[in-house]
C-alpha cells in the first residue's frame, strides 16, 4: 500500500521569484495525513528547477509549458489517493492540506456524488506598486469580476460548478475516471475543461470557506492585459464545448469591446469611471482612481477583443 496519503501538484515555468516562498509553506503545513509536494516544470531556464528539488520530493520534466497537460502530468505520477492543486505564485496557509482532504472526505461521506472541493484566495501583496495594488482591487471590483467564482471568496460552503486550480483537490480516480485536464491549448480553460468533465457525469464540486490561499496576481500592466485577452479566448473556447459554461452574460465584454470602438463609447467609459470611484473610494486610496478606471476599460477591450477572435476563428 502507498505510505502517502495526499498529493500536492504545483506545475511551474520560470517560477524562481516565488516559487520558494509557494512550496515553503506547503512544506509548512502540519498535516496529519501523510503528503507528498511534486512540481512539474515545462522548461524553465532561471532556476526554478534548483529551488523545487530542494523542497520538493519530485519533481518532473515536461516537454510543455501547457499548464493542463503538467497538471496531469503530475497527478498521473502521485501517490496520494487525495490530490491538492496549487500554483506557484501562491502561498497556502499551515492548515491547508487538512483542510482541503478533511473537507473533501467529510462531504463524500455525506454525499458520495461530491469528488472535489476547492476554496478561496485573496492578493499577496509585498511593497506593492502602485499598479499591482490597483490590479489587484481591478480584478476583484463589482464591474470586472461580475461574481467569477476564481476571484470570490464565499461566507460558507456551496456548490460549485468550478474550483480554480490554484486551490483545489480531487479523489485521484475521478481525475483517472475523466481523463484529467484539458491539455489542447496554452492559452487557458483547462480547469474548466477539468470541472464541466466531473460534473457531466453527475458528481458534485463544493466550496470551502476555510483554507483560502493568498495569489500574487500581475504586477505590469501589459501582462494584465494579455492575460485578459487570454481568458476572453478561453471563456469561448470551453463555452462551446460545454455551453453551460457560456451563460448570455459571458458575451458581456465583447459587446462593451465593440461599444469602446464604436458612438457608443461613452457606456463602457462611464462604466470604467465609475468602477474606479466606486473601488478607490471604498479601499480610501485616491491614488487607485486613474489605473483602476484604465484597468477597467482596458479589461472590457482585451477580454472582449479575445472573445471576438475566438468566436471569428471558430475554434
Amino acid at each position: 500500500m502507498s505510505q502517502i496519503d495526499v498529493s500536492v501538484v504545483v506545475p511551474t515555468l520560470n517560477s524562481g521569484a516565488t516559487l520558494e516562498k509557494c512550496l515553503e509553506s506547503i512544506r509548512g503545513n502540519t498535516s496529519r495525513y501523510r503528503y507528498e509536494i511534486i512540481v512539474v516544470d515545462g522548461g524553465s531556464t532561471d532556476d526554478t528547477v534548483e529551488i523545487a528539488g530542494r523542497i520538493a520530493d519530485v519533481v518532473l520534466a515536461s516537454d510543455t509549458h501547457y499548464a493542463g497537460a503538467n497538471r496531469n502530468k503530475g497527478f498521473r505520477a502521485a501517490q496520494g489517493n487525495i490530490v491538492c492543486f496549487t500554483d506557484s505564485d501562491c502561498v497556502v496557509p499551515q492548515d491547508w492540506i487538512d483542510g482541503l482532504a478533511d473537507g473533501l472526505l467529510k462531504l463524500n461521506q455525506e454525499d458520495s456524488s461530491i469528488v472535489g472541493v476547492g476554496g478561496g484566495n485573496v492578493p499577496l501583496l509585498e511593497n506593492p506598486t502602485l499598479m499591482e495594488l490597483a490590479v489587484s482591487r481591478a480584478i476583484r471590483s463589482p464591474l470586472v469580476a461580475f461574481g467569477a467564482r476564481n476571484v470570490t471568496v464565499y461566507d460558507g460552503p456551496r456548490q460549485v460548478s468550478h474550483n480554480p486550480p490554484m486551490n483545489s483537490a480531487y479523489f485521484k480516480e475521478i481525475l483517472e475516471a475523466v481523463d484529467g485536464f484539458g491539455e489542447e491549448c496554452a492559452y487557458g480553460g483547462e480547469d474548466l475543461e477539468l470541472d464541466a468533465r466531473i460534473t457531466e457525469k453527475g458528481h458534485k464540486l463544493y466550496y470551502l470557506p476555510d483554507g483560502v490561499v493568498l495569489h500574487k496576481h500581475r504586477s505590469k500592466y501589459s501582462r494584465f492585459t494579455r492575460q485578459m485577452y487570454l481568458f476572453g479566448r478561453a471563456r469561448i473556447r470551453v463555452g462551446r464545448k460545454f455551453r453551460r459554461y457560456l451563460p448570455l452574460h459571458h458575451y458581456g465584454p465583447a459587446l462593451l469591446c465593440l461599444m469602446t470602438f464604436s458612438p457608443l463609447t461613452f457606456i463602457p467609459l462611464g462604466m470604467a469611471l465609475a468602477n474606479g470611484a466606486w473601488v478607490s473610494v471604498s479601499q480610501r486610496d485616491l491614488r487607485l482612481f486613474p489605473p483602476l478606471a484604465l484597468l477597467t476599460v482596458s479589461f472590457y477591450v482585451c477580454y472582449g477583443a479575445g472573445e471576438i477572435v475566438q468566436l471569428v476563428k471558430g475554434e
